[in-house]
């Protein structure tokens, strides 16, 4: 229990102190980051983040049913200047806060400028946008880092042409690594089908990575609701509201992201072919999974608060139920001791010789009878 303890006090501070950003992050989204681009012209290349660590980088995935290129480090005119030899080409860019190369980019292959907007900034919802000559598709990525105790999440982009996907991440490090060995290994449809079905995989592993953020969290809710049944502390509360807004952040991204999929299944996109669709209808279902699960560990923490208070009621009733019950039992006690502590000589049991013993037998007598009392009325 004991380790346990420690395990859970640890959460908070780390979530509190080593990443504040990822706690607000949701509200910073929606008002403070539109104050990077107030005023300026539509389509300025800004970006709304606050991640500038990361070196821009570009990957390459060049493939067809029967050959696979991989190419790391990919210098910008490549990709700008691809072969169109009926492969299929995934181009995968991270550290988008160098704006002016994403930039470059979308001029070279014909990406609205608002479009390019909607890639840069990462505070807003997840959308879809189906144009002539592409579709774009912005989600949240959610991970969990085991090593610090906290929720990262980063937005994730996502152009469609006829012969390319583009996907555009704030840092390196995401959920796509199986989709990657899927593509390596030559198996299955992933390199049969064309590039909306590999648009379904990469999808499908942020989608289904949610649960297992969601997994985390739910394992950490029941470490604390057993540590509150053996003694609720104000720490386990802090660490409560802590999980609450961390979970508010996470139904910001997975609520919107059911009408993006409801979309892209069901609205006549000329780049998503019908098989697909069966595939994209899956995504959809595991969508609404995500939806209930975080809605249940919200009420999960609602009545791990409502426990928590609970508890410290009836660790405060036992402190005054003890209280009472010294109270009402030194009462009549203290009432015998200061009738035979007055100062008058014709007090009549003063002259006993056993008076001494008659005062001590009347009050532990008087202590008895009390005692019986509470223990009949089963008030203790």
């Amino acid at each position: 229990m004991d380790k346990l303890a420690k395990k859970i006090i640890n959460i908070p501070k780390r979530l509190l102190v080593e990443e504040p950003l990822n706690l607000y992050s949701g509200i910073r989204g929606m008002f403070g980051e539109s104050s990077k681009i107030a005023g300026l012209p539509p389509g300025s290349a800004v970006y709304t983040g606050f991640r500038k660590d990361t070196p821009f980088n570009i990957d390459l995935f060049s493939y067809s049913e029967g050959q696979l290129e991989e190419k790391t480090n990919v210098l910008l005119e490549e990709v700008i200047n691809l072969p169109k030899n009926g492969d299929f080409h995934w181009v995968n860019i991270e550290g988008i806060h160098h704006a002016e190369k994403v930039k470059e980019i979308c001029d070279a292959i014909q990406i609205h400028p608002l479009t390019m907007e909607d890639i840069l900034s990462v505070g807003q919802r997840p959308q879809l946008d189906d144009t002539e000559n592409y579709l774009f598709l912005s989600l949240k990525m959610l991970q969990f880092d085991e090593k610090k105790k906290k929720t990262l999440n980063e937005q994730v982009s996502f152009i469609l042409t006829k012969d390319l996907l583009i996907t555009f991440q704030e840092r390196k490090g995401d959920t796509f690594e199986a989709v990657r060995n899927r593509l390596r290994a030559g198996k299955g449809k992933i390199r049969k089908e064309g590039l909306d079905y590999l648009l379904y995989a990469l999808v499908d592993t942020v989608v289904d990575n949610y649960f297992v953020v969601l997994e985390k969290f739910g394992d950490i809710l029941e470490e604390i609701e057993e540590r509150i049944m053996f003694q609720g502390q104000k720490r386990d509360f802090d660490l409560l509201y802590t999980l609450k807004r961390e979970l508010i952040h996470i139904r910001r991204s997975v609520w919107p992201l059911r009408e993006v999929i409801v979309k892209l299944e069901r609205d006549e996109i000329r780049l998503i072919r019908k098989q697909t669709r069966i595939y994209i209808r899956d995504v959809y279902d595991h969508t609404i999974q995500a939806i209930d699960s975080v809605e249940t560990y919200r009420d999960f923490i609602s009545s791990l608060g409502d426990l928590y208070q609970s508890v410290i009621s009836n660790k405060l009733n036992q402190v005054m139920k003890t209280l009472t019950i010294f109270s009402v039992i030194f009462i009549p006690l203290t009432f015998i001791a200061g009738v035979y502590g007055i100062n008058f000589e014709n007090v009549p049991e003063f002259g006993w010789d056993y008076g001494y013993a008659y005062f001590w037998s009347l009050i532990i007598g008087m202590a008895v009878v009390t005692l019986a009392i509470f223990k009949y009325k089963k008030w203790m």
